[in-house]
């Protein structure tokens, strides 16, 4: 009896074992996926074209008709996010994270401040991501140079529960106002009657 029970447990490790191995590790897939949306970041700032290109999926730049179509839109789309002063980098965050099939994809918010025309703006924006090869390399573009509503076309395969938010930008008086309205007054002390 104890060898057959000593025999179960051999057997169940060795099934079990090769299992948990080969679960993909989500902590070093959102390194990964961070990786790359500092590398368009970058190009974005550096105003790179080519190679913030090279960051999308295949299936976002034969939307807009090829690389130098793409090009052309990130042309014209990208001064309305071009500071007039030296900004802190922004913040990214892995905002949603998803496997399906073959692939896995994600969304990452990126957070930063921006000046035009000496007024200070808020950034919000998106980025979408796919990775066919277990997020080792990540494909990704800016959700904000198009509309939410059109991403079923910029990438088709997208999948449906990954949550995408509006991206938007707002002015500092704005969100400051925006804040103290969700700040619950403080009530005032009326002193007790005696």
């Amino acid at each position: 009896m104890k060898t057959i029970t000593s025999l179960t447990v051999i057997m169940t490790l060795f099934v079990a074992i090769p299992t948990v191995f080969s679960q993909p590790d989500s902590v070093k897939i959102k390194e990964r996926a961070l990786y790359f949306a500092d590398s368009l970041v970058k190009t974005d700032a550096y105003n790179s074209c080519p190679e913030y290109a090279d960051l999308a999926p295949a299936s976002v730049l034969k939307y807009y008709g090829g690389k130098n179509a793409f090009i052309e839109h990130f042309k014209k789309i990208h001064p309305r996010t071009v500071s007039g002063i030296d900004e802190n980098y922004p913040e990214r965050e892995v905002f949603a994270l998803r496997a399906k099939d073959d692939q896995w994809q994600c969304v990452i918010r990126v957070s930063r401040y921006i000046h035009k025309n000496l007024k200070k703006y808020h950034l919000v924006t998106y980025y979408l991501g796919q990775s066919r090869d277990d997020g080792e390399t990540w494909r990704l573009f800016d959700v904000s140079y198009n509309s939410v509503a059109n991403i079923i076309y910029l990438m088709p395969d997208v999948i449906e529960d990954l949550p995408i938010p509006q991206p938007y930008i707002i002015s500092e008086e704005d969100e400051l106002a925006k804040q103290q309205a969700a700040t619950p007054a403080s009530k005032k002390l009326t002193p007790g009657k005696k």
